[in-house]
């Protein structure tokens, strides 16, 4: 399984797999929009699968790191 998309909230950095990003964006955009809650199946840095609850009330921001390839910071 590739897991080279991520979710970032706050400090906490969480893996999506690449099968599911479409998915968890559309979660992520429904919680932030609509102030719900939304159940997200990640990955933590061990490469351990999670289950993450979000609610979009409480959380002021997150990021969602969806591209493809080496950062600019980093070597292919």
């Amino acid at each position: 399984m590739n897991i080279s998309k991520k979710l970032v909230i706050g400090q906490q950095e969480w893996g999506i797999a690449d099968a599911d990003a479409e998915g968890i964006a559309a979660l992520v955009r429904d919680a932030m929009t609509n102030r719900s809650t939304v159940e997200l199946q990640l990955y933590d840095r061990a490469g351990d699968a999670v289950t993450l609850l979000l609610n979009g009330a409480a959380t002021s921001n997150v990021v969602l790191d969806l591209t493809k390839g080496p950062k600019p910071s980093e070597m292919s």
